[in-house]
């Protein structure tokens, strides 16, 4: 019995899925870390989010190779269907932390926004006062050759 091409394709094809997505992430980490240097509360968040990102593409990848090797004849001739099943399940098992991954760094940069937003916005409102402040009287601003 030989190994279902077609298998072992696609779980190729996952397992260099999930090594490709870890250069956009490295790319955006390396970015981040100069970026947000002086900004502690963002360089944690951003070192969070890498790590999140980084453990699901390394577990899609280990999908991937799990995927193949639990259609090896070699599985199913010499350790039986318990072998497989223990695999299978296991794969089913990391899909379902992988989607808890996603949910979670979904979750945790949907606030992140809502605070960075409300942040600026705070921000916005000091600076606009502060305009206010400096900022002579606007009808004293106005041409007086208007009115004539």
């Amino acid at each position: 019995m030989n190994p279902d091409p077609i298998t072992s394709i696609f779980g190729g094809c996952v397992a260099l899925m999930g090594l490709l997505l870890q250069l956009p992430h490295r790319a955006a980490w390396l970015l981040h870390q100069t970026e947000f240097a002086n900004d502690p509360r963002e360089l944690k968040f951003y070192a969070s989010r890498y790590r999140r990102r980084r453990q699901t593409s390394g577990l899609i990848s280990l999908v991937g190779l799990m995927i193949t090797l639990a259609d090896l004849p070699i599985v199913w001739n010499q350790a039986g269907p318990l072998l497989a099943t223990i695999l299978w399940a296991s794969i089913g098992c990391i899909c379902l932390w992988i989607a808890l991954l996603a949910i979670g760094d979904l979750m945790t940069t949907r606030a992140h926004v809502r605070v960075s937003v409300a942040r600026l916005a705070a921000h916005k409102d000091q600076l606009m006062n502060q305009l206010g402040r400096l900022r002579p009287d606007a009808k004293a601003d106005e041409n007086p050759l208007k009115g004539n």
